[in-house]
């Protein structure tokens, strides 16, 4: 009896962990298409249908993002995100949003910026007939089979960002914005109570792998970061030849301390560059990840 009883609880066990990853049915489809921007962030999420696009690169940078969705024929985006009010990270989006001129959701860590690009954007955002919300924290927005989570959403100092947690299944990725110490800090305690096991993870390096931590390379907010979420894929979005040196040397060498410790991460095909790898696709079935480049 007792066995029999083991069994059932086991068996309970498995069908609510099956469950709880995901209604995904074989007809589900997840990507995200990390666009080659130069100095800046823009990324394309799509979930059965259903799309949100993070960022839009600088002013230059717009047409780009904007041929991206005329390839792919997007004339709807449900979810707008924008990390903050930068203009490398919103620049581009008023090219952009001439084609994808219908905007369910428009979110960000901040509502005004009196810089006068952002004022221009903000006019583009208003005659698609949307305008920027601040979520509250823990915040979740539904994106097909995609669950989204606000994990942060500070705006005190200036790299402060809008950070994002999307989970496909028992595949997760972590958009983290142009956040610093604090916030990387913030984000660590948030991922604390978040105890569901996931089979694989992809972090979008913070900052374009900038590194400026004072509190010594031994006591960096980075290295926490990366052991809390443990990522097993690494997007660093940065420009050729930037004149901010990004990524700088000590990011880079707290990814290298990861893999080596990990003994199963690689270099070569566990973390891209946009600088190198040019436009960077990643498909989740749910279970696993796929990666491929332009480069």
């Amino acid at each position: 009896m007792k066995k029999r009883i083991l069994a059932f609880i086991l068996l309970a066990s498995t069908l609510l962990c099956l469950c709880s990853c995901s209604n995904i049915n074989s007809n589900s489809k997840f990507s995200i298409h990390f666009i080659d921007v130069g100095q800046g962030d823009s990324a394309l999420v799509e979930c059965d249908g259903r799309y949100m696009l993070i960022d839009g690169g600088n002013e230059a940078a717009g047409e780009k993002v904007c041929n991206v969705l005329k390839e792919k024929e997007i004339r709807k985006l449900d979810i707008l995100a924008i990390s903050h009010l930068h203009e490398d990270h919103y620049g581009g989006l008023r090219n952009a949003l001439t084609y994808a001129s219908s905007i369910k959701l428009t979110i960000s860590n901040s509502k005004y910026s009196d810089n006068k690009s952002f004022l221009k954007f903000e006019r583009e955002l208003r005659r698609n007939g949307s305008k920027i919300t601040v979520p509250p924290l823990g915040k979740k927005y539904k994106l097909g089979s995609a669950m989204v989570e606000v994990v942060d959403v500070s705006a005190e100092k200036n790299n402060d960002s809008l950070v994002l947690l999307i989970t496909y299944g028992s595949t997760r990725f972590l958009f983290t914005g142009d956040i610093e110490r604090q916030g990387q800090l913030r984000v660590v305690n948030a991922l604390k109570k978040n105890d569901q096991d996931f089979t694989h993870s992809l972090i979008k390096m913070p900052h374009h792998g900038a590194y400026n931590d004072k509190h010594g390379f031994n006591n960096n907010a980075l290295q926490p970061l990366f052991w809390k979420y443990y990522p097993d894929y690494i997007v660093i979005s940065v420009g050729k030849g930037n004149q901010y040196d990004h990524p700088h040397q000590d990011a880079l060498d707290i990814v290298k301390n990861l893999i080596v410790d990990s003994r199963e991460l690689k270099w070569d095909n566990h973390v891209f560059r946009t600088d190198l790898n040019g436009d960077i696709t990643v498909k989740s079935n749910g279970k696993e990840l796929t990666v491929k480049t332009s480069k």
